[in-house]
C-alpha cells in the first residue's frame, strides 16, 4: 500500500468537514487545499534538512572513529618512546656507576720497576675472578685462596684458577711486564697431614708429608702454570713457608681459610 501524505490527510479531513456541513463553498476548498500543499512541501524540505543532518552526522562520526583512531596510535608511539626513554636511562645509569667506581678507585701506584699497565690489567683479571685472589698493589702481591686453587690435600689446580693463572701469565709475557721477576710462596694453616692421599702424592714428589711439603709443592704446581704461559723459568722462583707465616688465627675456621693460600709476589728489577 502507497504512503498517504500528510497533506492528502488533511485534505481529506478538510473535504468531510466541509460536506458534513452540506454545501461546500469552492473558494473555503481550495483555501484549505491550497493550505495542505504548503504543508506538504514545508514537510518534504523538513525531511529533506533531516537526511542531509544524517548525512553529517554519519560523516562526524566516521571522522570521530578516525581521530580516535589517530590518537590511540599516538598514545602507542608515546609508549614506545617512553619504554626506549626509559632504557637509555637504565644504561646510562649503569655507565654513571661503572664510572664511579673507576673513580672512587685509588690511583695506580705500583711497586717500583712496575709498569703501570700491568697493574691495570692484574686489577681486571681480579674483576674477572671475584673471591679466586686479591691484589695488593702497593706490594704487588696476588693472594689465591687455596680453598678455590686446589682441591683438599691436593696440589692439583683447579680450572678456573688454572685459566686465571694462565691469563697473568700472558699479562707476565708482555713487553712492559719483562723486567718483572715472579715469587711463588705456599702457605698452610696448622693442621697436620694425615690424608693417606696427600701423604702418597708428597711422597711421588719426593717432599715431606707435612704442611711444608704440601706448601711447596702448591707452589711449584702455579710456577708450572705460568711456564706453560710462557714465562722465562729464570724469573720464577718458589718456595714453602708450611704454617710458619700465618695472616689469621688459626684458631678459627676462618683463620685457617685465609692462612691456606698461595702468594704471588712481584717485583720489578
Amino acid at each position: 500500500m502507497q504512503r498517504v501524505s500528510a497533506a492528502v490527510l488533511l485534505a481529506l479531513v478538510g473535504v468531510i468537514a466541509l460536506s458534513s456541513v452540506g454545501c461546500v463553498d469552492q473558494q473555503k476548498y481550495d483555501a484549505v487545499l491550497l493550505r495542505n500543499r504548503e504543508q506538504e512541501k514545508l514537510i518534504q524540505e523538513k525531511e529533506a534538512q533531516l537526511a542531509g543532518l544524517n548525512e553529517r552526522v554519519t560523516a562526524l562520526t566516521a571522522r570521530a572513529q578516525d581521530a580516535q583512531n589517530a590518537l590511540s596510535a599516538k598514545d602507542d608511539h608515546l609508549a614506545s618512546v617512553s619504554r626506549e626513554r626509559d632504557e637509555v636511562r637504565r644504561a646510562f645509569n649503569q655507565l654513571l656507576d661503572a664510572y664511579k667506581k673507576l673513580s672512587d678507585r685509588p690511583p695506580v701506584v705500583g711497586p717500583a720497576g712496575i709498569a703501570k699497565e700491568v697493574v691495570i690489567e692484574i686489577r681486571q683479571l681480579a674483576d674477572q675472578y671475584p673471591g679466586l685472589f686479591v691484589f695488593d698493589e702497593a706490594t704487588g702481591t696476588l693472594r689465591f685462596a687455596a680453598d678455590i686453587t686446589f682441591d683438599s690435600g691436593s696440589n692439583a689446580v683447579k680450572p678456573d684458577a688454572r685459566a686465571a693463572l694462565t691469563k697473568l701469565g700472558m699479562i707476565l709475557t708482555a713487553d712492559v711486564a719483562r723486567n718483572i721477576r715472579v715469587a711463588v710462596k705456599g702457605h698452610t694453616d696448622t693442621d697436620r697431614v694425615v690424608k693417606p692421599a696427600t701423604t702418597a702424592l708428597l711422597k711421588e714428589l719426593n717432599k715431606p708429608a707435612t704442611n711444608q711439603g704440601l706448601s711447596e709443592a702448591r707452589a711449584e704446581s702455579v710456577a708450572d702454570i705460568l711456564m706453560t704461559a710462557k714465562v722465562e723459568r729464570g724469573r720464577i722462583t718458589t718456595t714453602g713457608a708450611g704454617d710458619l707465616q700465618p695472616i689469621a688465627d688459626n684458631k678459627t675456621a676462618e683463620g685457617k681459610a685465609k692462612n691456606r693460600r698461595v702468594e704471588i709476589i712481584l717485583s720489578g728489577s
